[in-house]
């Protein structure tokens, strides 16, 4: 990345852990919720994660539940900057160029200023739109296990094959950070 290119940074964050299809209040995957131990794991993610930004001015989210209650969870965790956008192309199936074009255009947005965004979705997408933005390609190039981090940076407007990776933070790196006292 050049001096003169303006960085645009993006923490891709995989849900929470959620209850069983068979137990969610339509028994079905998109009405799927966190389960307890989900809600407790991504509250210390969230604080870990405050370790490593000082906020997040845009959480975009997935249209299923626990997509939706694991924004809720990083916006609670910055309150005093954080918006929430619902993009479709974030969910199961959902399509990668369509949720580049939604992020190039994001990265021109007021809510791009100042800070990376968060965008909360759902495996095998988030694997395979990491390696797309990195290398171009759709496939995998990290595990994204529930409640990971991968925070990726472009350099001006993202683009396929332009990403570059800061940092992957798995539940546990970013849980211990929420315990630590510096």
């Amino acid at each position: 990345m050049s001096a003169e290119e303006p960085v645009f940074e993006i923490l891709v964050v995989r849900h929470a852990i959620a209850e069983p299809a068979a137990d969610a209040p339509e028994g079905d995957d998109f009405t799927r919720r966190l389960n307890d131990r989900g809600e407790r794991r991504m509250r210390r993610v969230a604080l870990g994660l405050r370790r490593i930004v000082d906020h997040l001015p845009l959480v975009a989210h997935s249209p299923l539940t626990r997509a939706v209650q694991t924004a809720a969870i990083l916006d609670a965790a910055f309150p005093q900057s954080t918006a929430r956008r619902e993009v479709a192309a974030l969910a199961p199936g959902g399509d990668a160029d369509a949720f580049l074009a939604w992020l190039a255009e994001a990265s021109l947005g007021p809510e791009a200023e100042g800070g990376p965004i968060a965008v909360v979705g759902h495996e095998p997408e988030l694997s395979h739109w990491i390696g797309y933005a990195l290398c171009g390609e759709l496939r995998p190039l990290v595990r994204m296990k529930k409640a990971a981090v991968c925070h990726l940076a472009f350099p001006g407007r993202p683009a396929c094959g332009r990403a570059q990776i800061l940092g992957h933070y798995p539940p546990a790196v970013l849980s211990s950070l929420s315990e630590a006292s510096w």
